[in-house]
């Protein structure tokens, strides 16, 4: 599996919203993130569709994560599709030796990005940018 830039970007934008706490405008998060106004709205065009962010137009509009318990699951999914392993000009499915660890090593990356919260990355990065709370 390889997660493109897409799937990166949409990644650290959904970390940044979950850290900032409020709506924000595309021009505060490119700002922060380095990625331009442009490319954010496509961004956020399957974020908006699988209920991960919420746009507010006006003055006091923005983005923001539409709940706390997102998982970097969800954003990948989001962004990429389904993220499963690709087994490449395989013809032998049945007959495949690895194949158990292959899926077996599917549910370990799926297991793991589930587990992770975009709440709890923002925490640590809080606590690293405070000294981890010394």
């Amino acid at each position: 599996m390889k997660i493109s830039t897409k799937g990166r970007y949409s990644l650290e934008v959904m970390l940044f919203l979950a850290s900032y706490g409020k709506s924000c405008s595309c021009t505060t998060i490119g700002s922060a993130t380095g990625i331009s106004a442009g490319y954010l709205e496509q961004l956020m065009i399957p974020l908006k569709k699988a209920n991960l962010v919420v746009a507010k137009r006006g003055v006091e509009g923005g983005y923001r994560v539409s709940r706390e318990d997102i998982t970097c699951y969800d954003v990948l999914n989001a962004s990429e599709g389904d993220c499963k392993l690709p087994c490449p000009h395989c013809l032998r499915k049945q007959d495949c030796a690895t194949e158990r660890f292959w899926q077996d090593f599917q549910n370990c990356i799926d297991d793991a990005s589930k587990a992770i919260t975009l709440s709890s990355l923002a925490l640590s990065l809080l606590q690293m940018e405070k000294g981890a709370g010394l």
